[in-house]
């Protein structure tokens, strides 16, 4: 265990954590509404970027104990402030612990379960209303590829998404900035990918999205954000949910920040190990995120 903590610590001061399994885990406001970054001023288009890295050190599962993730979002295409195309890649790395009467793979006391892939296309759209709420449309597709353990048999899935949605304009509430949206969708692997991978358990979705931010003073403000799913399993016709949410402080630099948190994962069934074994999972934890968005002023200190 202090091996494993210790490798982790030490990759955490080069690299950087979301909740991440084999669903469509949440993206930013910023990266699902490419226009709120292709609209800056003197900004022709946007580019973000993170690495990250998360440890479960609250609470974790037998299967999950830390992840990293690296985040790509630019924006491809953009005319002026009416229309904008952005694009996703997202790259998780999934680990967990060592079982009692297992051997490590290496000196590293953890096992490297899944790697996890999320890219897409994102599009929005301004309405001609008050305030120009944006229209958003995405399609993507997400995939877990199992690594191998002796301990579990983890899942090989995949799933493409169709998502149309809301992203209301940002607003302020005193000193505090709020950000939101609402997208709503179907998951499924389409049959045009002549894949042998089973169905994804999640049908039709609702995703929900809300970002605040609390400037202290100079380079610092505080954050918290929320990232609800619901969503209708395909299989039992019911309703869950998933739950993402996270809060801490970041610290800017021009168009690069820094982000410590605190976050909380809790669902019913992670997908992480292959049917029929379900596998459900509170976690808990501190993050650590190294971003690059352009949409940020350059000029900030």
């Amino acid at each position: 265990m202090k091996s494993r903590l210790a490798a982790a610590a030490a990759l955490a001061f080069l690299f950087s954590p979301r909740l991440a399994h084999c669903k469509d885990f949440p993206e930013t406001v910023a990266a699902a509404d490419p226009l709120s970054a292709a609209t800056r001023p003197g900004l022709p288009s946007g580019m973000g970027g993170a690495f990250e890295y998360g440890d479960y050190a609250f609470a974790h599962d037998e299967v999950d104990s830390f992840y990293f993730r690296l985040s790509a979002s630019p924006v491809i295409a953009d005319f002026g402030d009416a229309f904008a195309l952005g694009a996703i890649f997202e790259s998780v790395l999934l680990c967990g612990p060592v079982l009692p009467g297992t051997a490590a793979a290496n000196v590293a006391d953890f096992w490297m379960n899944a790697v996890q892939f999320q890219y897409g296309l994102y599009a929005s759209l301004a309405l001609p209303f008050d305030g120009k709420p944006h229209l958003l449309a995405e399609y993507s597709r997400t995939s877990q590829h199992p690594l191998g353990s002796p301990d579990f048999t983890f899942s090989q899935v995949s799933a493409d998404l169709l998502v149309l949605g809301i992203a209301p304009p940002e607003f302020g509430l005193g000193p505090v900035s709020l950000r939101s949206y609402a997208r709503a969708g179907y998951s499924s692997l389409f049959a045009f990918w002549q894949s042998a991978l089973p169905q994804p358990r999640i049908s039709w979705l609702l995703k929900l999205g809300a970002e605040a931010d609390l400037p202290l003073g100079g380079s610092c403000s505080l954050v918290a954000r929320a990232y609800p799913e619901i969503f209708i399993d395909r299989f039992t016709g019911l309703f869950d949910a998933n739950w993402f949410a996270e809060a801490g402080a970041a610290f800017e630099r021009g168009q690069d920040s820094t982000e410590i948190l605190i976050t909380i994962y809790d669902t019913k069934n992670s997908d992480l190990l292959a049917p029929p074994a379900v596998n459900p999972a509170f976690e808990a934890g501190v993050a650590i995120r190294f971003s690059y968005d352009r949409a940020r002023s350059p000029e900030r200190p």
